[in-house]
């Protein structure tokens, strides 16, 4: 059997959504690489699952890539030993051929959809379709607001952060990963993925499975703002410059910042914990940068700082809860389709899918 290590792709975010889908393969480097299009309920995640499922069994590590309108269902996946993938180029992560022709292909589900049955059911599919996507915005809005509480968070935790102390924690950080490894003749590469994202089923955490395999993990417990971002983005650009490939897990909440990273040279992971989410599930050396916050003077914000993460937790469950209805719109839509498509042909479209992917083992 092979490993499975799982991801997010695109995430909802207080930006709307945000898709690192460029990441889950190198096209330049690709040999195959398929499009799934197809409306809600034709079976996309599903012939995915099946796919995956019979390349593990045939020894293959795999990544998925989850799906963060519903975390049950994936957006993707993908099989690194054949430099290969299988991605929903539907909204909101439309996706085309880059490189049409050369081993890229575009796989339409709706062949074996009922077209004359659905036209009967057009108009609740339209009014599922639109109610669906007006929970979206109503989403991100939510998302937005509990930020603004966030960064101001981070904006008192900053007044009582020393930041000469958190910057000699920075430097024998990278002393203690970097000093017995030689820097490699080129630039490193970073890969920027999200281990976490808001769903309808709350915030999904795949930091266990990404982790797992890393000898040296280090975990950075750190109010926000107290300084686990600049230390993460100091690591990845020493690394970097030096030449090692990074994986840079992005915050949900704040996409242009790095909750965890890994080394895979290196075999060794980084991830940071703060208010609300914990890294409880992982073992690893503890570096606790709330040692080096002036306790005396967050007390003088006692009040507000409570307040913001009270309110915080409001907006985020509000965010959830709306999600949820989205995903109950999206499960009647489905209903409809599933019930007008021609799942026979699947099981062929699998094994001809991964006869393609093993044809280019060779």
């Amino acid at each position: 059997m092979g490993r499975v290590r799982k991801f997010f792709a695109g995430s909802n975010t207080p930006l709307g959504f945000y898709s690192f889908f460029d990441q889950i393969i190198d096209l330049k480097q690709a040999h195959r690489f398929f499009i799934l299009k197809g409306g809600p309920g034709t079976g996309k995640s599903t012939l995915m699952y099946a796919i995956a499922a019979e390349l593990l069994n045939q020894g293959y590590d795999i990544e998925e890539f989850h799906c963060s309108s519903d975390a049950e269902s994936l957006d993707g996946i993908a099989i690194p030993a054949l430099k290969s993938a299988i991605v929903d180029g539907t909204a909101p992560h439309v996706l085309e051929p880059k490189y049409p022709g050369c081993g890229e292909q575009i796989i339409d589900l709706g062949q074996f959809w009922d077209q004359k049955a659905l036209i009967r059911h057009r108009q609740e599919i339209v009014s599922l379709t639109n109610a669906n996507k007006e929970c979206y915005p109503r989403v991100y809005h939510y998302l937005r607001a509990a930020k603004e509480l966030y960064d101001d968070t981070c904006a008192v935790n900053q007044k009582a952060v020393d930041n000469v102390q958190v910057g000699q924690v920075t430097k024998n950080l990278i002393s203690e990963i970097f000093t017995n490894h030689n820097p490699r003749a080129r630039i490193g590469q970073v890969r920027h993925l999200f281990a976490a994202a808001y769903t309808p089923q709350g915030l999904v955490d795949e930091l266990s499975s990404i982790m797992d395999g890393y000898t040296v993990r280090y975990i950075i417990k750190a109010e926000p703002g107290a300084g686990a971002h600049q230390i993460m983005q100091t690591v990845v650009d020493h690394a970097v410059h030096h030449g090692f490939t990074v994986e840079a897990y992005h915050s949900p909440l704040d996409p242009q910042r790095i909750d965890h990273l890994a080394l895979p040279e290196l075999g060794i992971g980084i991830v940071s914990t703060y208010p609300p989410y914990t890294a409880d599930q992982l073992d690893g050396e503890l570096i606790n940068l709330n040692d080096y916050l002036d306790h005396t003077l967050r007390m003088q914000y006692q009040h507000i700082l409570h307040k913001n993460f009270v309110l915080f937790d409001e907006l985020i469950n509000l965010a959830i809860k709306q999600l949820r209805h989205a995903k109950h719109l999206h499960d009647q839509l489905e209903a409809y389709y599933i019930d007008h498509i021609d799942f026979s042909q699947y099981e062929h479209l699998k094994l001809e899918i991964v006869r393609e992917m093993l044809r280019y083992e060779a």
